[in-house]
């Protein structure tokens, strides 16, 4: 009986972190692509992300293209949590980065968070 039990816990545990795995961390082959500026109509506090119609294209070489943003390149991070994401473009005073998390939020495609709290991402095409 006691064996059936830590088996039945080690199952759930192993089933555990293969879910977190597979919405919280990306390869950057499985993230070029197109994204959509979604949710993105609210009275915004942050001025670095935008808070209109953008379109965000990630490329396997690490560069990226966006109208809010511009050119740029990224950097993938990762620890225990998922996979972060680095924009670093150039604006009117020089480099600029905004660092956020990639995650599928219980969806099929991967999301770049804008604002967690107002539900404001790109999601892949």
């Amino acid at each position: 009986m006691k064996r059936n039990g830590i088996i039945a816990v080690s199952l759930v545990g192993v089933f555990f972190i293969v879910f977190h795995w597979y919405n919280n961390f990306f390869s950057k082959e499985s993230l070029a692509g197109e994204y959509i500026n979604k949710n993105y109509n609210y009275e915004g506090m942050l001025t670095e992300i935008p808070y209109q119609p953008d379109t965000l294209r990630l490329y396997k070489n690490n560069s990226f293209t966006s109208s809010f943003f511009g050119n740029g390149n990224y950097k993938l991070k990762y620890d225990i949590m998922g996979t972060k994401i680095e924009l670093i473009y150039d604006y009117e005073f020089g480099k600029a980065g905004y660092t956020t998390i990639i995650t599928r939020l219980y969806g099929v495609n991967p999301k770049v968070i804008l604002n967690k709290e107002k539900d404001h991402y790109f999601e892949k095409k």
